[in-house]
């Protein structure tokens, strides 16, 4: 009688032992999937900012007349700016925008999905990223005070968010997010 109490035991021990073994293996695999999604999405933005930075820490550059405005449109999520992008003393104008959900809904499985577009002379519309959420810009004049007017603006925030295209495991709809804010205060600005 007592081996067989021994017996019964070893069963619900053992079988308690392979379902926290399950339960740690399923979070595991939860946690390996999250991580790898944050890793997708922080190598997408990692790419988004290098584009950004490079374009907007050069506003303006090559542009000789100080009467000229150097941006040309701005927006919450869009502008245009003036540049000598190659140096060969060819100004340019540059615009990025933020597309509407719908313009990227076929894109991923993520409903939130927006697609950032680079224009360079008017010419076709070359997609910087997909995956982003959200593309703000803010404009501050020298005081540090938000601004509209073109002629005085100085400094230029840009503010991403990205999101993974795949939701988490969670099952409650969870994209993995990513933030960056970056503020420009190109020369040619400080000096209109």
């Amino acid at each position: 009688m007592g081996s067989m109490i021994a017996l019964i035991g070893s069963f619900v021990i053992g079988g308690l032992v392979l379902l926290s073994l399950q339960g740690f293996n399923q979070d595991f695999s939860q946690e390996m999937f999250r991580d790898t999604l944050d890793n997708v999405a922080y190598s997408n933005l990692d790419n988004v900012k290098r584009i950004i930075e490079y374009d907007f820490s050069r506003i303006g550059l090559g542009l000789n007349d100080p009467s000229q405005d150097v941006l040309t449109n701005v927006g919450a999520t869009d502008v245009t700016f003036l540049l000598d992008s190659d140096g060969i003393g060819a100004v340019e104008t540059m615009r990025y925008y933020l597309s509407t959900t719908t313009d990227a809904a076929a894109a991923t499985t993520n409903p939130n999905d927006r697609v950032l577009f680079r224009v360079v002379n008017n010419g076709a519309a070359q997609t910087v990223s997909a995956g982003l959420t959200d593309f703000r810009i803010q404009y501050f004049n020298s005081g540090g005070v938000e601004t509209a007017a073109v002629d005085q603006i100085r400094t230029v925030v840009v503010s991403l968010t990205l999101e993974s295209d795949y939701a988490s495991f969670t099952g409650n709809g969870e994209y993995p997010k990513l933030v960056w804010q970056e503020r420009f205060t190109p020369p040619s600005l400080v000096v209109h």
